[in-house]
Parts: C-alpha cells; structure tokens; sequence
C-alpha cells in the first residue's frame, strides 16, 4: 500500500495568529520555499513566537542572500506536526496547504481559509498545489475512501480570486492518492493515482498523467512506465517532459526508470536509469538538468546534464536518510530544494543551486 507523506495528522482547530518581530527568535527553520522570479521568494517554517513555538513567513528580495519577516506572517495556530507547503504566484498572491488550504491576496499579511471537500476532515488533504499563467491548481484528495482516502480531485481558480471549481474529468475513483503537479513555459502537468480495494483492503495503485496548454481543457496523456511501478512528472519546457517511474524496493534502495519526451508527451523513449540507491521522493527539470531526489539511509540527489544519458550524484550530505521536497528550478541555473521534514524540525534546511544544479549549498534564511 503507498503510504503518502501528506497524510493529515488530526488538527483540533484553526486560528491565524501573527506575532511581531520582537518576539520572534531564532533558529528559523524552512518548512517549504517559493520564487516567483529569481530575486524574490519566501519561506515558511519553524520559530518560536515569545515563549511558543509557531509557523512564520520570511521573504527574499535579492535571490536568497538576504531575508526578513513577513508583517504578520506568523500562523501560530497551525499544527507543527503537519507537513506545510507554500506557493506564490507573484509578490500578493499565495497559498499554504496541507490539511487545510489557505490563501491571501496581500503578501502573506492576512490568511483566508479555503472551503473544500474533505479539507478539515481526519483524511483529507491537499496533495500538490502550482501555479500557472494566471491560475492556481490543487490536487485534492477528499478523504471519503478508508483505505486509500480519495477520491482525488483537480481544482482551479484565478489567482486573485477565491472561486475554486473542480477541473472537469480530472479525478481519481473513490480510491486513490495525488501525485504532483509540473508546469513549464504555461503546459501543465497533473498526475493522479487511482487506486483498486481488494477485499482485504489492499490497494494496488496506478498511474494516470493528465495534460494542458490553457489551464481549462485537459487531456489524459501517455505514460510509458513499467506496471506494478508509480509514475512521475517533471516538465522541463512546453515539449520537454520527462517521466520516472519508481517501484520495488530493496534494503533502502528502489529501481527508477527514466523516460523523456521531446513532443509534449506525445511519445518517449527511455534514456538512463536514475541510481538505484535511496527510495525515490521527487523529480525536477530544467531546459538544462534532470534531478532526481531520493531518500533512505542517505539522501541523494541525481542530476543528468545530458537528457538522462549519464548521473552524477550532485548531492549527499553526512546526515543521511531525510526526505527532500520542493526541489524545483526557478530559471535554468537557480533551484531549490527542502532538506528534513516536520518529524526532525533541528534539520530542516534550504538549500539552493546557482549553477543549474551541479551544487548545492545550505542557505542562511534568518530574517534581520
């Protein structure tokens, strides 16, 4: 059975709370990262709030050398057990999602809660969430099936806007699990996982990869994994996608294959295997890179600098065997990526490449 890191932990309630830069003090810990060009991105993550433990906001102006707090971006009321993500899609607009969604349309000063199905409830969650040409799309996994907590579900609204609505024909069955959702040059890319139940409620998952050039029509698209594998999307332009697919595990190690597509999926062929070593977590492309991250007793992330053909081993720090999540690549040559996780708090860390993901170096996100 795929066990999803976005499972909820049971929240007791919701209440956005801000506390003011006095009382904030370090260490501030990322949670999740967001760029919306180069210079400017922000964070969330751990800090304490007088004598509490909270959530807060920071922000970059000068592509991550430099931050400060976000003007009552604390979220105090937010369970630190769960796993949060952050998007933005420019300087006003954002989200944070997890058990709950929420979004503010002035920088992260102020916070509305989202309504959507299964969203509050023990199993409901927002899988993935990204942003596109205007739009901002959030798999939804509405949490109604005990064993599998779909159905799973695709919503859209405009940025500036709370008018969220159900993707037409971009679902899970009653079963199933979110994927990610991939974006480049304004093609979209979502992948869902419909599951099957058998009676002793086991759940043998699938793959399904849905595509669109507009954000409102989509179609399903090709997939070219192996059965009994788990597939996933990374775009690295508008015809430029490549797919992994990971399944059977062994000792901490997982087989990946890696396949790309030069036609907007239209057909792929199979280039190098990404390394066999740690359980995959995420993928990411660039017009540039391919990278690969993966966990198990280490934490790894592969690149391919020439379109899967060859890997090297761009990252693996001494403390070994914490997931990695957002890894992405704001332009050619600057990427990010979240080292730890809820779980161990002291290791959470950002870390970012400036050379097309040959590197990869901590990054000092205390505000001033």
């Amino acid at each position: 059975m795929l066990l999803p890191r976005w499972v909820a932990v049971v929240m007791a309630g919701l209440v956005v709370a801000g506390c003011t830069n006095k009382t904030a003090v370090a260490p501030f810990r990322p949670e999740s990262v967001t760029f919306v060009s180069a210079d400017v991105g922000l964070v969330i993550g751990l800090s304490t709030c007088g004598d509490v433990q909270c959530l807060r906001l920071a922000k970059t102006a000068d592509g991550g050398y430099t931050w400060i707090w976000v003007t009552g971006g604390g979220l105090s009321g937010l369970s630190l057990a769960d796993r949060w993500q952050m998007r933005f899609a420019d300087a006003q607009n954002g989200w944070i999602s997890g058990p709950f969604l929420l979004a503010t349309h002035n920088g992260g000063r102020t916070w509305t809660q989202i309504a959507l199905p299964g969203l509050g409830s023990r199993t409901g969650s927002v899988g993935a969430l990204e942003v596109a040409d205007g739009r901002v799309f959030a798999e939804v996994a509405e949490g109604t099936d005990p064993d599998a907590y779909g159905p799973v579900v695709l919503f859209s609204t405009e940025v500036s806007k709370d008018s969220w609505a159900a993707v037409g024909n971009v679902a899970t069955g009653s079963a199933g699990y979110p994927g990610e959702i991939s974006v480049a040059e304004g093609a979209m890319w979502a992948m869902l996982h419909p599951g099957v139940v058998s009676q002793d409620h086991g759940v043998e998952v699938h793959s399904l990869l849905y595509h669109s050039t507009d954000g409102v029509t989509w179609h399903d698209s090709l997939l070219p994994c192996p059965p009994l594998t788990v597939a996933s999307v990374a775009a690295a332009t508008s015809t430029r996608v490549f797919i992994v697919c990971s399944g059977g595990v062994a000792a901490g190690s997982q087989i990946k294959t890696a396949y790309l597509s030069t036609d907007g999926g239209a057909s792929y062929k199979r280039v190098g295997d990404p390394p066999f070593a740690g359980d995959f977590d995420e993928a990411a492309a660039s017009p540039l890179a391919f990278s690969v991250a993966a966990a198990s007793g280490a934490t790894y992330i592969y690149t391919s600098f020439n379109e899967g053909r060859d890997w090297a081993t761009t990252y693996l720090p001494q403390t070994g065997g914490l997931p990695l999540s957002d890894l992405g690549f704001t332009t050619p040559t600057q990427g990010v990526v979240i080292f730890g996780g809820p779980a161990y708090p002291q290791w959470l860390q950002l870390l970012m490449t400036r050379d097309g993901g040959h590197s990869w170096a901590k990054i000092d996100v205390s505000p001033s």
